[in-house]
């Protein structure tokens, strides 16, 4: 019995002590490691969640992102008079609307293991953004009133995409 005791003491001492933390190793892989670690340490549900699940995480994130931005490009269009910004306020409501789409499209290819075309469609999503963005930088230049959204949007996607990737290299 002391042996078997002793056997066990020795081959916990070479035993790694911690398998470490899931999501500060899945984010260190990331391009904003401390963003990435926020924004999954505030869902609950990434505590026991698997690989796949911190990527579902914060695809679900990126989708409510998404409709929140969407949502306040109706709020604005509704508001705004001058005819530049509500071309680029609808410019960017067809975008959002697509980006809503798109991040809906790669949850599902997500949940069935299709990981390639999960990141294409996530990647769509970024795209997106980028093109609403890009609206207001056009003559007549007109200041986006979407601007910090549509960064904080980009930054969880970005990471979405490269979660996605490196499930795919598992």
């Amino acid at each position: 019995m002391k042996i078997l005791l002793v056997i066990l003491f020795i081959s916990l001492s070479f035993a790694n002590p911690s398998l470490g933390d899931l999501i500060e190793d899945v984010c260190r892989n990331s391009n904003n490691y401390k963003f990435c670690v926020k924004a999954l340490r505030a869902d609950p549900k990434s505590s026991s969640a698997v690989q796949k699940g911190l990527t579902r995480i914060m695809l679900q994130l990126s989708l409510a992102k998404a409709k929140n931005i969407y949502n306040e490009v109706l709020i604005l269009l509704n508001q705004t008079e001058e005819a530049v910004l509500k071309q680029r306020l609808q410019i960017c409501k067809d975008n959002y609307d697509g980006a809503v789409d798109h991040i809906t499209s790669s949850i599902e290819y997500l949940d069935a293991n299709d990981f390639f075309s999960a990141a294409s469609f996530a990647t769509d999503a970024v795209d997106d953004s980028s093109s609403c963005e890009e609206s207001f930088t056009e003559p007549p230049i007109r200041k986006s009133p979407l601007k910090p959204k549509s960064d904080e949007f980009l930054h969880f996607v970005v990471i979405t995409v490269t979660l996605i990737h490196l499930l795919d290299n598992l």
